[in-house]
């Protein structure tokens, strides 16, 4: 499995692995999150025609996906996986996803390339967590106080976590070079 963005798609590196991949028949499969932004980009400024259509150039079969679905991700990937497995070469899923926050920890004010309201609809309304927690009570495979009970579980871990993190001693000086070998 090789995971990238949908900005990789306009680097040249990527179109030589996937030609020399079809040619010789890789067990590999390309996994596109297409998150919509090249880092503060709408990918539609950024990359020409079909993005599928990247994949098929080559003769590689691609699937697109809800990347917000986990249950279609799982079952596409399984086919591509099998596929590989198989011998028959590469595969391309594009998964069509959403990035909830920054691209990187700095970018916290992101007003100028997105709107509030299309980050909060993708929260409320897109959330694969939540789409799945609601699939599985749709098919009495688990209730609410489930979901609650992990929710709970997972935030007192967090929260367990950055107090150990905030009340841990400051290392030694001396360890400032420990384990750097380059």
């Amino acid at each position: 499995m090789c995971f990238f963005g949908d900005g990789a798609l306009g680097q040249g590196v990527l179109y030589e692995l996937m030609n020399m991949a079809a040619l010789w028949k890789f067990p590999i499969v390309y996994v596109c999150e297409n998150n919509l932004y090249n880092e503060y980009t709408h990918y539609t400024e950024t990359t020409a025609g079909d993005l599928s259509a990247r994949a098929t150039a080559f003769g590689v079969p691609c699937e697109t996906v809800d990347g917000q679905d986990v249950r279609a991700v799982y079952d596409t990937a399984q086919r591509l996986v099998a596929r590989a497995r198989r011998g028959e070469g590469p595969g391309f899923m594009l998964c069509n996803t959403y990035r909830f926050y920054g691209h990187h920890v700095g970018d916290i004010q992101r007003a100028y390339y997105r709107s509030k309201e299309e980050e909060e609809h993708w929260k409320a309304q897109r959330d694969p967590i939540k789409l799945l927690a609601g699939w599985l009570v749709e098919q009495g495979m688990a209730d609410e106080a489930t979901f609650e009970q992990i929710e709970q579980k997972v935030r007192a871990e967090v929260e367990a976590g950055e107090q150990f993190a905030l009340n841990a001693p400051f290392p030694e000086p001396n360890e400032v070079d420990q384990d750097v070998y380059a």
